[in-house]
């Protein structure tokens, strides 16, 4: 069970308050030099950090950049600078003020300023035509952005945000050059040009990823000589073989057997619940499932009750079910309430009987639809031929496509599935980030089924602006039961992370997702 304090997944407060940066938390370098290998089971599909959810471009790419905001890996979540060195929220919670820190460079030598962060939050909220910004929802309070000196940012809200505090620390909003910008809005699509720790040296795509110290690094906390990130296929091998020293991803529990058993005391472990939920999305351009009853009865199909439990022996799934939020945090539906939502019931004899009705009703008895797959072992395969099985079992007729990273990505945002594997990644148990993915297709590019549902919409809204933890708690809770019980993303489970590293690799400390914390500070090799 996840602890988080209320006052992260529910506004602070709404008197002023202002919190300074502090240099003295930045990590220690015990040890300087050499070169950290590790390895990642899928290609980068794209170097844009604002256009993904993909943990690829976390792991190799997250290095070469900066955020406004940040975590103290040690007391997550509590907050602390990154690129900003003093914040103030007005009393009315509606004005953040940010001041720089001095000093700090891109990788080109172009000093960074009010002006890029303006460019590259403007960029999120308002993407230019053929960018996407997957995140764009959660900037939609955000009325303006003035800069009235280089070192002063100033965000104004429309509206009070439960979330816009934590949000200035997301990973994915990486601080991009207004130039870099103002030459191509898609230029990052293809290109780096950051200020974090390492610079960006070379990719050879479905090989390697090299980066090298950045000297001007903001905060001093970058150990290492540089580092290499390998295309691996299975972790096994090149960890016992010395190629790599980590894969921050996961491992499964065979995995963890054979490395301890192999590696003895080179092999070290840590682990924490991650908050990827792993979920099935339906397209609402697939004529059949445009039957609210067609959508409810596959959901209905899978037992996940005795299937999660076998399920997370062999890879890295959490053993019960959960709706969208995270189970046992602060909003989450309690089980209660959730197990009588379809889909989720207990008795999966009954809930197949009626689902295999249900789909007569419809004229959809042995429907046949394809099912998308990434070409990623753990937990791609182990999930699909679990999700096979069980809608068999209903008379249903699934056929799996199986694809490489990249392709696999472009089909699922061009709609080019009946139903695919999806992945909703968080970085704290916040309904406003665990719930943007599944209000309208209009209004937030992750939603894959394109789905539109204005009522969800306005539930959204609602509680994105509601301070009170009750009131919102009440609201969030609509927002859960009336989206599950449409059906059109359906949860599996979250994910029980355990990564392996070699145990030379000191300073590293795990997140509560393998999106967090990817960028090395601290990290050096005994």
């Amino acid at each position: 069970m996840l602890n988080f304090k209320k006052s992260i997944v529910g506004v602070l407060t709404l008197a002023a308050f202002t919190f300074t940066g502090n240099a003295a938390l930045a990590a220690s370098c015990p040890k300087k030099g050499g070169i950290m290998k590790f390895g990642v089971k899928a290609e980068p599909p794209t170097y844009d950090m604002h256009g993904t959810n993909s943990y690829a471009v976390m792991h190799f790419v997250a290095q070469h950049y900066s955020t406004l905001l940040t975590f103290d890996w040690n007391k997550f979540p509590k907050l602390e600078g990154d690129v900003a060195d003093t914040w103030n929220q007005s009393a009315d919670g509606l004005k953040y003020t940010f001041k720089l820190k001095k000093g700090i460079k891109f990788h080109d030598g172009t000093a960074l300023t009010s002006a890029d962060v303006k460019a590259t939050y403007d960029r999120l909220r308002n993407p230019p035509k053929g960018v996407i910004s997957v995140r764009k929802a959660l900037f939609s309070s955000i009325s303006s952005i003035e800069t009235p000196d280089d070192n002063t940012v100033v965000f104004n809200l429309s509206k009070p945000d439960a979330f816009m505090m934590d949000g200035f620390a997301s990973p994915f909003n990486a601080i991009y050059s207004a130039k870099d910008i103002a030459k191509d809005p898609k230029w990052h699509l293809k290109n780096i040009n950051g200020t974090g720790p390492y610079k960006f040296t070379s990719h050879s795509k479905g090989e390697s990823w090299k980066a090298a110290k950045y000297d001007g690094f903001h905060h001093g906390d970058n150990c290492l000589d540089g580092t290499e990130g390998y295309r691996i296929k299975k972790l096994g091998e090149p960890l016992i073989g010395g190629q790599i020293m980590a894969e921050w991803r996961g491992t499964s529990p065979p995995e963890r057997v054979m490395l301890k058993k192999e590696m003895g005391d080179d092999v070290s472990f840590q682990a924490k619940t991650l908050m990827t939920l792993w979920v099935v999305s339906l397209n609402s351009k697939t004529e059949a499932f445009k039957n609210k009853k067609v959508r409810q009865a596959i959901n209905m199909c899978i037992d996940r009750h005795a299937g999660l439990k076998k399920l997370a022996k062999i890879t890295f799934t959490a053993p019960r079910p959960s709706g969208y939020l995270l189970y046992n945090s602060t909003y989450a539906l309690p089980d209660e309430e959730l197990y009588k939502i379809p889909g989720f019931t207990k008795d999966i004899d009954a809930s197949r009987k009626k689902a295999m009705a249900m789909l007569k009703e419809a004229g959809a008895e042995g429907l046949e639809f394809t099912y998308s797959n990434r070409a990623v072992s753990h937990p791609y395969d182990h999930i699909a031929i679990w999700l096979m099985s069980e809608w068999k079992k209903c008379g249903l007729k699934p056929k799996m496509i199986t694809n490489p990273t990249s392709k696999f990505v472009k089909i699922r945002r061009e709609g080019g599935f009946d139903a695919t594997i999806d992945w909703a990644p968080s970085f704290l148990p916040d309904p406003t980030l665990m719930h943007f993915k599944y209000i309208s297709a209009d209004r937030t590019a992750s939603n894959y089924s394109k789905n539109i549902d204005r009522d969800l919409d306005k539930l959204f809204d609602a509680q994105a602006g509601e301070t009170d933890v009750e009131k919102r708690k009440s609201i969030v809770h609509q927002f859960e039961k009336k989206a599950l019980e449409n059906a059109w993303v359906l949860p599996v489970t979250y994910t029980d992370r355990v990564i392996a590293l070699n145990s030379k690799v000191k300073g590293y400390v795990i997140a509560n997702s393998h999106i967090l914390n990817n960028t090395w500070r601290g990290v050096y090799l005994d």
